[in-house]
């Protein structure tokens, strides 16, 4: 047996998960949307239209699991692939809060400018 059954579903409120929905570049007017959250990234599942057509969330899973959607997290989509959907949305991640952490000249500090 395939391993779909190591998926938890989750049925969440948009108010309540708007901060995780803001860093998969969404807000409560773009719902609904199905992601997985991986504890390490969160994959958007690219066209929530096509939950009607058979087999797609089922793949997305899949590709969960063999590792396809971690790849395509960090490289993109793999250009060997065609792309299955003409048109589809963009699945990059917004770019990193983490970015905007690092030490800024206008803060106060304990220490010296020097001494770090």
């Amino acid at each position: 047996m395939e391993s779909l059954e190591q998926v938890n579903c989750l049925v969440a409120d948009g108010k309540k998960f708007a901060h995780p929905l803001h860093h998969l570049g969404k807000s409560e007017g773009d719902l609904p949307v199905i992601a997985i959250d991986s504890f390490r990234h969160m994959y958007l599942f690219p066209d929530f239209q096509q939950i009607h057509t058979p087999g797609k969330l089922r793949q997305f899973v899949l590709d969960l699991h063999s590792g396809k959607l971690h790849r395509e997290f960090h490289h993109g989509p793999d250009p060997n692939q065609p792309q299955e959907i003409a048109g589809a949305p963009e699945t990059q991640p917004p770019p990193s809060v983490f970015e905007k952490l690092k030490p800024a000249s206008n803060r106060y500090t304990i220490l010296e400018k020097t001494e770090l």
